[in-house]
């Protein structure tokens, strides 16, 4: 013996899922997305302040090369 699923009650089904459901996914779905975007701009913040401090670092670096080998040169 099966069981017969009537139209309404495949119709009360389906709103369940579309109403519980897919909306739920759908905002998790725009949470995510929000987070994402959050994220990108605090590791694109992160990266630029790494390369400055990079760049700082090499030009200490590069300068005191220059002087040292000035010292050197010049006797």
């Amino acid at each position: 013996m099966s069981k017969r699923i009537t139209t309404k009650q495949l119709h009360a089904e389906i709103q369940v899922i579309r109403d519980n459901h897919l909306a739920h996914i759908h905002d998790c779905i725009h949470r995510l997305e929000s987070d994402v975007r959050d994220n990108r701009k605090f590791f694109t913040n992160r990266r630029d302040r790494l390369e400055n401090r990079i760049f700082w670092i090499l030009g200490l670096v590069v300068t005191t090369l220059v002087s040292i080998l000035g010292v050197m040169i010049v006797p």
